[in-house]
């Protein structure tokens, strides 16, 4: 009897041992993806996680001749999302859009579910967006350094909103503020739109936000910007300084999307990926529905990706730690 169990302990052993080569095989295979892609959202549809993925995933549908499905699972600032991913089988078979909040939480979470470098494998960036700084048109500065001139001379009297304690634009005010030695105070809000709306009607004076939410109400004299937060200008506003142009080059809140596998991720799948990924951003179709978000294509390969998520993840924590933000 013992014996016969035994037989059929080591049966199983085979059987087991046998489908985890098969599922090894097929996701090495080169005829990858022989199945639908799921790709995880981990915000809200229609958010800008949304909508730097949905053109590119179309055109990996038209080049690997698989559906790359989008699966929204928002919460908890994106986390619930990448946890599920994490946790995924490394298949090539899930991955997900992932933006700064997901460099800045492994700082302000400090009990995160998963290791934001050991548990993911970067497949590869997809966009930027550029992130701005507005005030409102009676604060008397029309520029970056009429402004730090103005904090300065007046510490703790002006303010900056933001989305939500702990997110870019926050430690974007909070990078400026320690980059130039000034003290605005924060008014933290449940979500930018409503921030903004505050600046308008002179209740908050400043602003770090993305700028296609903002760039109407600069056409439309609402709001002042002062600056662009990211490398280069941006094309929607070509007359706006970067802060590097304006003195202060460590101030940037670099927006960048891309999409991450569960660590493991086999390597052929992840080769056919970054192939894919660099075809679709050169596209026209791409680059043209990128340029109505505001958004620029932003190929980077999977090495680079790893890369500038783990020098993030270093620049973040030392603004968070500067802070002295409470861990959430």
């Amino acid at each position: 009897m013992k014996f016969a169990i035994s037989v059929r302990i080591a049966s199983l052993h085979l059987i087991v041992g046998a489908l985890t080569i098969a599922a090894s095989a097929v996701a090495q295979s080169p005829d990858y993806p022989v199945k639908a892609v799921r790709i995880i959202v981990p915000f809200a549809p229609g958010g800008p996680n949304d909508l730097a993925v949905r053109p590119v995933a179309q055109k990996l549908f038209e080049f690997l001749g698989q559906p790359f499905v989008i699966d929204y699972r928002a919460g908890a600032n994106g986390i619930i999302g990448c946890d599920l991913v994490a946790k995924a089988a490394p298949d090539g078979y899930t991955m997900v859009v992932i933006s700064s909040s997901f460099s800045i939480n492994s700082s302000t979470y400090p009990q995160l579910p998963f290791d934001p470098i050991r548990d993911f494998q970067p497949v590869g960036s997809l966009a930027t967006s550029d992130i701005i700084f507005v005030v409102n048109p009676t604060v008397p500065a029309r520029s970056v350094r009429e402004f730090i001139a103005l904090a300065k001379a007046n510490p703790g009297k002006l303010t900056h909103a933001s989305s939500g304690t702990g997110g870019s634009l926050h430690l974007g005010a909070e990078l400026l503020k320690q980059t130039a030695g000034i003290d605005i105070v924060h008014v933290p809000y449940k979500g930018a739109s409503l921030g903004l709306t505050d600046v308008i009607g002179g209740h908050v004076d400043s602003m770090f936000i993305a700028a296609p939410g903002a760039v109407g109400q600069i056409k439309a004299g609402k709001v002042r910007v002062l600056a662009i937060a990211s490398r280069r200008r941006a094309r929607a506003l070509p007359d706006a300084p970067t802060f590097a142009e304006a003195g202060y080059p460590d101030v940037l809140v670099d927006t960048r999307y891309g999409l991450l596998g569960p660590a493991s991720f086999p390597a052929a799948a992840l080769a056919k990926l970054e192939a894919a990924i660099a075809k679709a951003l050169a596209t026209p179709e791409v680059r043209e529905q990128y340029a109505v978000l505001s958004l620029d294509s932003a190929a980077l390969s999977s090495q680079q990706y790893a890369t500038f998520l783990r020098d993030e993840i270093q620049r973040w924590r030392k603004v968070v730690t500067a802070a002295k933000l409470q861990p959430q």
